[in-house]
């Protein structure tokens, strides 16, 4: 996998939360990419796949909520 982004301008990065709720949603919705997504994840991060899981949920649930309020 490889990455294709820049994030050379940090400080202007921004992400659309209802697009990345959807693609997270999609994702934590199908055992085999959530598995595999999670997997990618801990390899590239060094972070065990259970704090992964978290991770993820965590990141759904603020997307929700920040989705919600908009």
């Amino acid at each position: 996998m490889q990455d294709n982004f820049e994030l050379n301008d940090i400080e202007n990065f921004k992400i659309n939360p209802h697009v990345w709720l959807q693609t997270l949603l999609a994702i934590a919705g199908d055992k085999d990419r959530k598995s595999a997504a999670i997997q990618i994840i801990s390899e590239q991060t060094g972070f065990p796949p259970d704090k992964v899981e978290v991770i993820l949920a965590t990141t759904i649930s603020i997307l929700l909520n920040d989705t919600r309020a908009n």
